[in-house]
């Protein structure tokens, strides 16, 4: 398509307009025109925002516009219908993480994007480092042999979300017009939670690192006074055997003091990631050893990432990094998980890999 690609931003509170909105300001190929958003004001500040772009109430009103994609980011228990309609209308999406709450919704969403022939994105930053893609490439290269354990530790601040306080340090910055909403991830209702909120990070970027498929999980978690949950521990066996754990919590007491640590170990050598400090270190069975340089800060987290590929993918023909196939895969892991909990019991899922398998360039014939 020629540039510019024309973008509609549906959900104008915390992550967009501190995100996305100034990502797709600045991008050269990218003309925003129109916000919609349930609250009529701040759907129209947002749009003064950005420079005079239309401003509704209600997404399907923006669909009409006829626009080429469209960023979602919405609390979690609403990007199924969003994005459904979106897709229906014949454009591409950028759904925030997690995609959806339920598995039979996010299969939904991947046949609709290729029965309409649309791409899918969803808007997990981590994939795009330069660290992820290396030690991607490693494993698939199987620079690192089998891949026959790997785990996750994610300990991040955000118990007071939980506990339903906003307006703290880290859920503001400069573009920041309103701070979240207080039931956002303090509601169970919404999708609230530590397992939806950061859990998903995690979980996914093991899933894209590793290639693993869970079929065996079993999870324990606690709610430490609040109504969701604040820890999770998780594991999951592969029909391989490979085994993957994931410990999370949201009570580290500063955002600054959070721990992001991915470990993989492999038949010829291992790798630890950390995305909090920026590095990689990767030590082979024969000796050697790869550390490519650290991260710049602006680099650790890449926020603006998804809205830039949303828009490179229409206008420039980039592949879709992170497709609804793997916020599928991680939703159904996630819901395998909480159900595991719930139940004390292992859960075993029958995934369907024809779901689950993206083409080459995430836009489907």
């Amino acid at each position: 398509m020629t540039s510019p690609a024309r973008i509609g931003l549906i959900g104008a509170g915390w992550w967009a307009t501190s995100f996305h909105l100034p990502a797709l300001a600045r991008h050269p190929h990218a003309e925003l025109v129109a916000i919609a958003d349930v609250d009529a004001q701040r759907a129209e500040t947002a749009a003064r925002r950005a420079g005079g772009a239309a401003s509704f109430t209600d997404h399907r009103a923006l669909l009409e516009l006829g626009v080429d994609g469209v960023v979602i980011a919405t609390p979690h228990d609403t990007h199924f219908a969003l994005a459904r309609d979106a897709l229906a209308a014949g454009t591409d999406v950028l759904v925030e993480k997690p995609m959806v709450i339920e598995p039979e919704h996010g299969r939904e969403l991947v046949r609709l994007a290729r029965d309409r022939g649309r791409r899918l994105h969803v808007g997990y930053p981590f994939p795009y480092t330069r660290h992820s893609q290396a030690l991607r490439q490693l494993v698939q290269d199987g620079d690192l042999g089998e891949v026959l354990t790997a785990t996750s530790l994610f300990a991040t601040a955000l118990l007071p979300l939980y506990q339903g306080v906003i307006g703290t340090r880290m859920d503001v910055n400069e573009n920041t017009l309103w701070p979240t909403g207080r039931n956002t991830y303090s509601d169970p209702r919404h999708g609230g939670g530590q397992l939806l909120t950061q859990v998903t990070h995690c979980a996914s970027l093991l899933l894209y690192l590793s290639g693993h498929r869970p079929r065996t999980v079993f999870a324990q978690s606690g709610m430490y006074g609040t109504r969701v949950d604040v820890w999770n521990g998780i594991v999951f066996k592969t029909d391989t055997g490979a085994v993957t754990s994931i410990a999370s919590t949201g009570t580290v007491g500063q955002q600054e003091h959070r721990v992001e640590e991915y470990r993989l170990f492999g038949s010829a050598g291992h790798a630890l990631l950390d995305t909090r400090a920026g590095t990689l270190r990767v030590e082979f069975n024969d000796g050697r050893t790869l550390e490519p340089p650290p991260l710049d800060a602006d680099e650790i987290y890449p926020a603006h990432a998804p809205a830039e590929r949303l828009v490179d993918a229409l206008v420039a023909g980039k592949p879709v990094l992170v497709p609804g196939e793997l916020g599928l895969l991680t939703v159904e892991l996630l819901a395998a998980a909480e159900a595991s909990s719930r139940t004390d019991r292992p859960v075993i899922l029958d995934l369907d890999e024809t779901l689950l398998t993206p083409t080459t360039s995430g836009r489907h014939p």
